[in-house]
């Protein structure tokens, strides 16, 4: 699994496989889901990330995943 970020278009994409794309569906006005020619979920575009994971009060983070990241920054 990939999770990268691009600050200039404000777009988060989580690949979790590493498949040629097929087709994308809009699952809300900010999220695509992307699909293999098999119907295997490929990859999640957050269109306005920023916008979205700006709401705190709206996202829960699981403690295991703050840890992980702290992991990950040092």
């Amino acid at each position: 699994m990939k999770i990268r970020y691009d600050p200039v278009d404000d777009i988060l994409l989580i690949t979790l496989k590493e498949k040629p794309l097929a087709y994308g569906e809009e699952i809300t006005p900010q999220i695509i889901a992307h699909y293999s020619k098999d119907n295997e979920l490929v990859e999640i575009e957050v269109l306005d990330a920023n916008e979205i994971f700006s709401k705190k009060e709206e996202i829960y983070v699981p403690e295991h995943v703050k840890l992980e990241e702290a992991y990950i920054k040092r």
